[in-house]
């Protein structure tokens, strides 16, 4: 490293120098945030926050160098070139401010929610309206993670509205296969079973409420209530009924995984 600014000094003086800052900044921040896919984990305010930080540490570093190296120089020429970079540095730091300022009033007007999140939302309006078509659609614009017990938990929702048992059963079972405590997923396992309306898987449906217990306050009031409505007991459960009576928890918060 000490060598690199040596030679870079020694041709171009301080530009050489900030050339030197440029180059290893980019080797040690920007192609490591790159390569680790560090944006994935970001949001959208915060990804352009990172970069405008760099972009703005980049020009600020070559301005200094410029200016450092024109500093003995008197010629007009040098002295405007100095003045459209400085120009160039203050347009960028603009243009970066007004991007950040509307992505985040853009962000608060929506509810600081992001696409996939506002995606999801679509899913649950359209399931919760009877539309499995619609919820499809919106599942896969809303591009959750197939790792995701979310996306399987929507995607037995969506065959539930389609009155298919056998197809939701098996989604949801998924689901919790990655996520075996949480309380939506089991909440809808459950009523699947209860939908059988076959005596053995009433009785696991009976058991999974018992074990299920405690893991949170919504799954255990929901509980309540299919007791209070006696549908752990005997007689043919429909979807319908089951929910005008006893709604499913709804799933208002989601962990999303963007792929």
């Amino acid at each position: 490293m000490v060598e690199l600014f040596q030679v870079l000094g020694g041709i171009a003086g301080f530009g050489g120098v900030a050339l030197g800052v440029l180059y290893l900044l980019y080797r040690d921040l920007v192609r490591d945030i790159i390569r680790r896919r560090m944006f994935r984990t970001l949001t959208s305010g915060q990804a352009t926050a990172l970069f405008g930080a760099v972009v703005v540490l980049a020009f600020a570093v070559a301005i200094l160098g410029i200016f450092a190296t024109l500093a003995e120089s008197k010629s007009v020429r040098q002295f405007v070139v100095l003045v459209g970079m400085l120009l160039l540095f203050l347009l960028a730091v603009l243009l970066i401010t007004v991007r950040t300022v509307t992505g985040q009033a853009a962000r608060a007007k929506d509810g600081g929610r992001s696409p996939a999140e506002r995606s999801l939302a679509a899913v649950r309006r359209h399931v919760e309206g009877g539309e499995p078509d619609q919820a499809e659609r919106a599942l896969d614009a809303s591009r959750l993670a197939r790792d995701s017990s979310v996306f399987w938990y929507w995607k037995a929702r969506i065959a539930l509205t389609r009155d298919n048992l056998d197809v939701a059963s098996g989604y949801v079972e998924e689901a919790l296969k990655l996520d075996g405590r949480d309380p939506y997923s089991i909440a809808l396992k459950i009523e699947l079973l209860l939908l059988a309306n076959d005596p053995d898987r009433r009785d696991r449906a009976a058991r999974l409420a018992e074990e299920s217990t405690g893991l949170s306050g919504e799954l255990d009031a929901w509980l309540r209530q299919l007791r209070a409505e006696g549908m752990f007991g005997g007689g043919v459960r429909t979807r319908t009924g089951l929910e005008a009576r006893c709604p499913l928890p709804a799933r208002t918060t989601e962990d999303v995984h963007a792929e």
